[in-house]
């Protein structure tokens, strides 16, 4: 689920937070719980925005509105039609992503910092 960072905050636990990067300049990181080795969400640090697994959430997750990016989901998978399925970013969701972030001031809110781990860059075979 996609929340703006001005809107995120990381109650409890945050000593436990380690990010993972594919390379130290990579603006990507992926961020997980070291306690018990959970994916908690991923940060696109130049953006405002942070991908939040539904999970993660105390209380009960807001309600979906829409999916996007469904066409690169695995082979066999079936996706409910119980709210809109986008195989990119849909036209309404861009709208929204740009007045979200016109509301913010244009700008891109940083999150606490985590301790970095580097994952090693593999070669492509």
């Amino acid at each position: 689920m996609l929340f703006r960072k001005d809107r995120v905050k990381i109650m409890q636990g945050q000593d436990f937070l380690r990010e993972h990067r594919r390379n130290p300049d990579s603006p990507t990181r992926r961020v997980i719980a070291t306690c018990c080795n959970s994916a908690m969400f991923l940060d696109y640090t130049k953006g405002f925005w942070l991908s939040i697994y539904t999970d993660r959430f105390v209380a009960e997750a807001p309600a979906l509105q829409t999916r996007t990016m469904v066409k690169q989901r695995p082979q066999g998978v079936t996706l409910k039609d119980d709210v809109p399925n986008y195989d990119s970013f849909s036209g309404k969701f861009m709208v929204k992503l740009m007045l979200a972030w016109a509301s913010m001031g244009f700008r891109s809110p940083q999150l606490g910092a985590m301790s970095s781990i580097t994952a090693p860059v593999l070669p492509r075979s």
